[in-house]
């Protein structure tokens, strides 16, 4: 029987939706759904997926990927219950997120009449994600695909609520298109004695 199952602290982002739901207002910026289930699953020859969150959110500064509309590690969950499927035979693979941060640095601004003059960019926001893929099966002794992709995105002094949600969804979107990108390319070049090819 093909399974899925899914280990990690999923609580956190339930509670975490439940609040930002609570004080949604209708100037909210209307974004959508990142999703990957326009493209084909890739298809290994196993039994069962396993996804495995390994990254522990800190929730307090420098940290900020607690506070995105959805954090990097529900999207890289998400991603691979639409990207990763278990196809038949035996075996196991396991996706494993070991990272999903979002770190905040505070820039140094002009002071003074220049700095009220210009809109400064005073953060800049460092995304990390890596996220490793693992078969354990009978085909073959070991197979694996590992990528980590960064992305940085700077704000200016005058960024409102709604506009830092809409660069928080962009950033995550684009980290999620590398990562998509960067594991597809490892896999075929890595794993392709455990993929079921179309």
């Amino acid at each position: 029987m093909i399974t899925r199952r899914e280990i990690g602290v999923l609580g956190l982002g339930v509670v975490a939706g439940l609040a930002l739901a609570s004080c949604a207002t209708s100037d909210a910026p209307l974004l959508p759904e990142l999703t990957f289930a326009h493209l084909a699953p890739i298809r290994f020859n196993a039994a069962t997926v396993e996804i495995v969150d390994l990254y522990r959110p800190p929730l307090a500064a420098p940290n900020v990927e607690h506070t995105f509309p959805r954090s990097p590690a529900a999207a890289a969950r998400a991603w691979a219950r639409q990207r990763v499927a278990a196809a038949g035979g035996n075996g196991l693979v396991t996706v494993t997120i070991h990272d999903a941060s979002v770190v905040a640095t505070h820039l140094t601004t002009r002071p003074g009449v220049m700095g009220l003059v210009f809109d400064q960019q005073s953060i800049r926001y460092d995304a990390v994600l890596e996220v490793t893929i693992e078969y354990d099966g009978p085909l073959v002794a070991e197979s694996s695909a590992r990528s980590r992709v960064l992305k940085s995105q700077t704000v200016p002094e005058s960024i409102s609520l709604n506009e830092k949600d809409r660069v928080f969804y962009e950033l995550l979107e684009g980290i999620m298109q590398d990562l998509d990108e960067q594991l597809a390319a490892a896999i075929s070049q890595y794993m392709g004695a455990v993929l079921i090819q179309a």
